[in-house]
């Protein structure tokens, strides 16, 4: 049997265990995994220094690098760019990961698809730039911080002048990375990355296309639709496969073979949000990600049959991917489902071993990722301006109505629970949502998960 090829694989931590899972039993490949949280402690210079100059210096010690998300793709990119690896290029991770200058490349290849937008300080000059309302994001995104609907300019100043140090304190591991080199200095990215991007508002089916690139061949695996909690910004569960018409799927793909190659993404995986006007058969990109979207990897599988972490393995070592269904059972649809409380609250319970391990015995296609820990508040983890997720939970089905049961019973089972906590009142102005039903302030336990109607 031919040794295992050896993957430094990066990624986050509440994704250490479905990637162990994914590769448990994998005959091709060895990964040494590495959380982005360790290597945060570690120190971004002080690990990439380390890590650069041990491969260097031992070229067999790795056959691949491989990162999953924003945080943990500039890192692999940089290692890979000076350890000889196959990776993206920092280049193509700065033009998707700084949305400002992925809009400018946009403009120039794809400019019928591409939504009217402006730096937040331009804006603030020339507020004839956009028509009110419009939508604004931190130009180096994070989930959904900072994203928010204007709906005049004072509002606009007001969420610079309350966000801008959160935002410049996430982006310090990106621009400490990035000094590692002058080759890596991008005037424009380090002008803007701390800034808003106002961009009109789209409308449409919002949906994300995944895929990745080999040697400049782009493949496709398909198109995931978006959910939203009702009456809501945040997402209720992500669907697989979504199927437009013909036109509009064409126009969605030639669009891409033009726009990725433009971006410079090149032996890596990728995912494009966009949303899709299905009566006009038009679309506008939301944005592009030079990573896979690995919270739909085993969404992808349940209903592929291969596993798209594997494939971006072979990317990384430089084998063409072959991804034809295994052996295991096929569903016809999966739905990605987000878990979120629409309040901060105490974090009481997570799932203990016994409720994971219920649901392995009776549903064991369902995939759960916990994303929080006890005794701390919601707000100390990663959340959007209206919500706090907590989980992800991939359920795989032969129908809407068979997939909404098993959720509704994994749900039930995993046993979250949570108290409110005393939160200050929004401020009028600028329109913040509130769930249905939850008042601010109150401090008595509440329900995980509310009962939706679908």
């Amino acid at each position: 049997m031919a040794d295992k090829e050896k993957i430094l694989f990066l990624c986050d931590a509440s994704d250490i265990e479905v990637v162990a899972e994914s590769f448990s039993d994998d005959p091709a490949y060895h990964l040494t995994i590495e959380s982005f949280e360790k290597i945060l402690r570690f120190g971004i210079q002080a690990y990439l220094k380390e890590t650069i100059e041990r491969i260097n210096q031992n070229p067999g010690l790795y056959d691949g690098i491989v990162g999953t998300h924003d945080s943990s793709a500039i890192i692999a990119a940089i290692i890979a760019q000076e350890t000889g690896k196959r990776f993206a290029s920092v280049e193509a991770i700065i033009n998707c990961q700084n949305k400002y200058l992925c809009r400018r490349i946009q403009k120039e290849v794809t400019p019928e698809h591409s939504p009217a937008y402006a730096i937040a300080l331009d804006y603030l000059r020339d507020p004839s730039r956009l028509a009110t309302p419009f939508f604004i994001k931190p130009a180096r995104s994070n989930i959904s911080f900072g994203s928010h609907k204007i709906e005049r300019p004072e509002a606009l100043e007001t969420y610079i002048t309350r966000e801008s140090i959160d935002i410049a304190r996430y982006n310090q591991y990106y621009l400490d990375a990035l000094s590692r080199k002058p080759s890596y200095h991008n005037a424009m990215n380090i002008a803007t990355c701390n800034s808003f991007l106002c961009e009109e508002l789209i409308n449409g089916t919002q949906v994300t296309v995944d895929g990745y690139v080999y040697d400049g061949d782009i493949s496709f695996f398909g198109i995931t639709r978006a959910n939203f909690y009702p009456g809501t910004n945040s997402f209720f569960y992500h669907s697989f496969p979504h199927e437009f018409s013909t036109e509009i799927t064409e126009n969605i793909n030639n669009a891409l073979l033009r726009l990725i190659p433009a971006l410079g993404i090149d032996n890596s995986f990728f995912n494009v949000e966009l949303r899709a006007d299905e009566v006009n058969h038009t679309f506008k990109i939301v944005e592009v990600n030079s990573r896979i979207a690995f919270q739909f990897a085993k969404t992808i599988e349940a209903v592929r049959g291969f596993d798209p972490l594997r494939l971006l393995c072979d990317v990384a070592v430089g084998k063409k991917p072959h991804p034809t269904p295994g052996n295991k059972k096929l569903f016809r649809y999966c739905y990605n489902f987000e878990l979120h409380h629409f309040s901060d609250a105490r974090i009481l319970q997570t799932p203990i071993q016994t409720a994971y391990d219920e649901i392995r015995m009776k549903y064991p296609e369902v995939h759960v990722r916990n994303l929080i820990h006890e005794n701390l508040n919601l707000s100390d983890f990663k959340h959007n301006p209206e919500s706090f997720r907590y989980a992800v939970v991939d359920v795989p089905g032969d129908s809407h109505e068979e997939i909404m049961e098993k959720y509704e019973a994994v749900v039930s089972l995993l046993g979250y629970r949570f108290a409110l906590i005393e939160t200050p009142e929004p401020t009028p102005a600028l329109d913040f949502p509130s769930a249905p039903g939850q008042s601010q302030g109150e401090s008595s336990e509440i329900a995980a998960q509310p009962p939706l109607n679908d």
